[in-house]
């Protein structure tokens, strides 16, 4: 299926200035409240020695994996991967809000809505691609530093960028690798840096991560058992109704 799309992200850092026009750009376009995001821009501080000092912004938001965990673990299948595109979305009307895709990410990408209780992320801004514009941060971005467009395109921008390229790197966490389809390019990006500055999210999300995801697996576990329980007893009644 040579026409089927992947579509990606392709981000210079180098190019970025840390202006957050596209953290702007994403709320206004999707309606993110005030004290959440879907993406961000990672500030990893002054490094080298001085005279020779660089400092390093990294914009960053959902990988939207090949291979993402938070579809394996989600009970409602409200998140999916779409098979037209790659883009990895939520079903607000399946999500039930349980929470659990939250810790799946190793990317941490992924917050509670506290305005709707459900599950939130960058979706690409899907309803300006099907428009055939891009995705709100990428078409803010002052300096160039964020590309979005399809993989499987050579004559894409986002392909072009990576054929040019000086150095390419996809982003695995440690001991995980999901297939991440956000490409830097040009410049070293270290996830264990990225890892150690984890993305802040507002209190509702650590409520949801302390105390409402452990009950939700507790009640799953629970429901579990009563089912087992209880299809045991009608294996056992079934039984003794066969030798009466």
């Amino acid at each position: 299926m040579a026409n089927v799309k992947k579509y990606g992200f392709v981000i210079d850092p180098k190019r970025c200035i840390d202006c957050r026009a596209c953290l702007v750009a994403c709320r206004a376009e999707n309606n993110v409240p005030l004290n959440s995001t879907r993406i961000w821009v990672y500030d990893l501080g002054v490094q080298g020695t001085f005279p020779n000092l660089t400092q390093q912004f990294v914009p960053y938001n959902c990988m939207h994996c090949d291979e993402p965990p938070c579809v394996e673990v989600c009970p409602s299948q409200a998140t999916y991967k779409r098979p037209e595109d790659g883009i990895v979305v939520i079903d607000q009307q399946a999500c039930i809000g349980c929470g659990l895709c939250l810790p799946a990410c190793p990317y941490h990408v992924r917050f509670i809505n506290p305005e709707t209780g459900k599950a939130d992320k960058c979706n690409a801004c899907l309803q300006r691609v099907e428009r055939g514009e891009a995705p709100a941060c990428v078409a803010t971005c002052v300096g160039g530093a964020r590309l979005f467009g399809d993989l499987n395109d050579p004559n894409s921008d986002v392909s072009m960028a990576l054929q040019t390229a000086k150095r390419v790197t996809r982003l695995s966490m440690p001991g995980v690798n999901t297939g991440p389809n956000i490409y830097y390019i040009n410049d070293e990006v270290d996830a264990q840096k990225l890892a150690i500055h984890p993305p802040e999210f507002p209190a509702a999300n650590a409520f949801y991560r302390q105390f409402v995801i452990p009950v939700v697996l507790s009640a799953v576990g629970l429901a579990f058992l009563g089912q087992a329980g209880a299809f045991a007893r009608q294996l056992i009644k079934g039984e003794s109704e066969f030798e009466d």
